[in-house]
């Protein structure tokens, strides 16, 4: 009897250590709207430092901007692709948090896209031909808890996305995120961009967002937008 009873200590031990380790983790779940809509990613100090080809490609950016040639460096705009990351999170549109056994998931309004971030701990589920490590929109997202900050590194994003509006990264590209609550109805995202290639230092921008009415997100089709004569990413 007395090894029952050690077991059903044990066990009501362990479950005590897993309540208390999950009460820790910060809860960023809700819905959020971006407090100051923007096109633009802007560095927390001074300008976008771009190396010498990074400013190339973003100046061939602005030329095809303003010839309205969307197709050859912003796909999101002609063909409703994702906008990936970070330029997701500068949605004017509301996003819901979930935070589900480990994993931080983003539902976005825009085209009901959806981001996740596995803080989980688990290895990352790559299957024998190698897919998992292939450049996506919206990449490979690793989190971990420090304090009440959910950090994020996101590998893996393909270069047919955009940072912004404009600014363009290679395949190489690291964004690290640092999320955390600032108040009860404010969210912080500092994210820091590291892509030697384009960038001659890493650079930090801060994005803000603030708590939203719970609610249901209405259809949201980026196609039937672009038809319509719509923004396909609205940027206010």
């Amino acid at each position: 009897h007395h090894g029952t009873g050690a077991i059903v200590a044990g066990a009501l031990l362990v479950a005590g250590i897993a309540a208390s380790a999950a009460s820790a983790t910060p809860d960023l779940q809700g819905v959020w709207k971006l407090a100051a809509p923007t096109k633009t990613l802007k560095p927390v100090s001074g300008s976008v430092p771009f190396t010498a080809q990074g400013r190339k490609q973003y100046e061939d950016n602005k030329r095809l901007q303003a010839k309205g040639d969307y197709d050859d460096y912003d796909i999101t705009l002609s063909r409703c692709n994702s906008p990936g990351v970070p330029r997701l999170m500068m949605t004017p549109e509301r996003f819901k948090i979930w935070q589900r056994f480990g994993i931080v998931t983003f539902d976005f309004e825009w085209n009901r896209a959806l981001r996740q971030i596995d803080a989980s701990g688990q290895p990352p589920r790559v299957d024998m031909l190698g897919r998992g490590l292939v450049p996506t929109m919206t990449g490979t997202s690793k989190g971990h808890w420090e304090g009440d900050t959910l950090v994020a590194e996101t590998t893996n994003l393909s270069d047919r996305t955009l940072l912004d509006d404009l600014v363009p990264h290679t395949q190489d590209i690291k964004v690290i995120e640092h999320l955390r609550l600032v108040d009860p109805d404010t969210l912080e995202d500092r994210i820091t961009i590291d892509d030697p290639a384009y960038f001659k230092r890493p650079w930090d921008a801060v994005l803000t967002y603030k708590r939203q009415p719970a609610a249901v997100f209405p259809e949201d089709v980026c196609l039937d937008r672009v038809q319509a004569h719509q923004a396909a990413f609205p940027s206010r």
